[in-house]
């Protein structure tokens, strides 16, 4: 069976994780987008995708059915603590040769697998990172332990392929450490990294969407303990953030290559940050909750942006006046910028001839200045009407 419906976008997922909340509202929300921009679309799950190669060219097959007509773009949510390199990494290479424009792409994932993989790639820019050591060898954490005292105690103790708050520890001594040693799987290595101590059982989740902060989050422990994350009872509510802050998540963003992200910061006592992970496959439920957004909507709408004929559509286009807008209220994490950021002309009154001005005037219309994307776009529908 051949198909000759060229499918523009698509969704590609992993059968484990497909009923997960950010996979089945990114499906809900690419699903409107391509009937509002009346684009073809399709959704694929991994285990069903056949890699050929025939005739010396790259092919593929799906569920018995040959595909002739292959994506423009591909949004890519794959579980990254378990991609293989030799399965899952070599199915989205196959579509990236193929001419296919994922998000993320694969390189972009393979960076953010492995907690010290993505400290390689993050090391020699500049950006803030806590001194972490980890090791060769299958192994080697017992003999990790002498090599790591530099970095003192108490250290942060991670598996290299955790997930959600998991496999994390806080060795309190060398004793404690060997004492884990013992305890801990090494199905991968650890790292060890120094403790940032006025950071303990908080961070601040951003997210970033097409290299453009979309919102951000405050994450505390309830419990004490150091990890923060919501899947561990943490709590998460909308926060501002310092332009130092939104531009150092952007840059981490940018450096790994990823579309979409989220990036966690570390708080210093003197309102800096520094990097403590970078997440390809970034859930977004609590995110979503705290902050009043449809990060799934997003995400849709950067992918038709992708498409040769897209554009950014205005929801994107408002996203970096949109988080001021919606912060007004919350106290700003972090030292306040050097220069002032909004520097948007406010002497002319015409909406064609300047639309960042219509912009800002639509959102400070916004009951409370509280954003809601529904009252955006319908007034905006309004102008155009009018």
């Amino acid at each position: 069976m051949c198909s000759s419906v060229a499918a523009k976008l698509w969704f590609l997922t992993d059968r484990r994780i497909r009923e997960d909340y950010p996979q089945k509202e990114i499906l809900r929300a690419l699903k409107a987008k391509c009937c509002e921009e009346e684009l073809d679309f399709r959704a694929v799950v991994m285990d069903e995708v056949v890699l050929t190669i025939e005739q010396g060219n790259l092919g593929l097959r799906i569920n018995g059915e040959l595909i002739t007509a292959y994506p423009q773009v591909v949004v890519v949510r794959v579980p990254t603590p378990w991609v293989q390199s030799d399965s899952d990494i070599t199915v989205l290479r196959h579509l990236e040769k193929m001419g296919c424009r994922l998000m993320n792409r694969p390189q972009a994932i393979l960076n953010c697998v492995n907690k010290f993989w993505t400290f390689q790639e993050l090391a020699g820019h500049g950006v803030p990172l806590p001194d972490t050591f980890s090791y060769g060898g299958h192994e080697n954490f017992a003999k990790m332990i002498d090599e790591a005292e530099v970095l003192e105690f108490p250290m942060v103790v991670k598996n290299t392929r955790g997930h959600r708050g998991k496999a994390v520890f806080l060795a309190r001594d060398k004793h404690h450490l060997a004492d884990l040693s013992h305890l801990i799987r090494h199905e991968a290595p650890y790292l060890f990294q120094k403790y940032v101590k006025e950071s303990h059982g908080r961070d601040v989740r951003v997210i970033v969407v097409g290299g453009r902060v979309v919102g951000t989050m405050l994450r505390c422990s309830t419990d004490g303990r150091m990890q923060s994350n919501c899947s561990l009872g943490g709590v998460g509510m909308m926060c501002s953030l310092s332009e130092q802050g939104k531009q150092l998540a952007i840059q981490v963003s940018n450096i790994l290559g990823m579309d979409v992200c989220g990036i966690d910061l570390l708080m210093k006592d003197d309102g800096s940050f520094c990097v403590c992970e970078a997440n390809a496959n970034v859930g977004f439920i609590a995110f979503d909750k705290a902050c009043n957004l449809d990060v799934a909507g997003i995400i849709a709408d950067y992918a038709a942006s992708l498409l040769p004929s897209g554009r950014l559509t205005r929801r994107m286009s408002l996203l970096s006046v949109v988080s001021t807008a919606s912060e007004t209220s919350e106290p700003e994490l972090g030292p306040p910028a050097s220069t002032a950021v909004d520097n948007m002309s406010a002497s002319s009154s015409s909406v064609d001839s300047d639309p960042e001005s219509t912009e800002r005037e639509l959102l400070t219309k916004l009951p409370g200045g509280v954003f809601n994307m529904n009252q955006l776009i319908a007034n905006e529908i309004k102008l155009l009407v009018e």
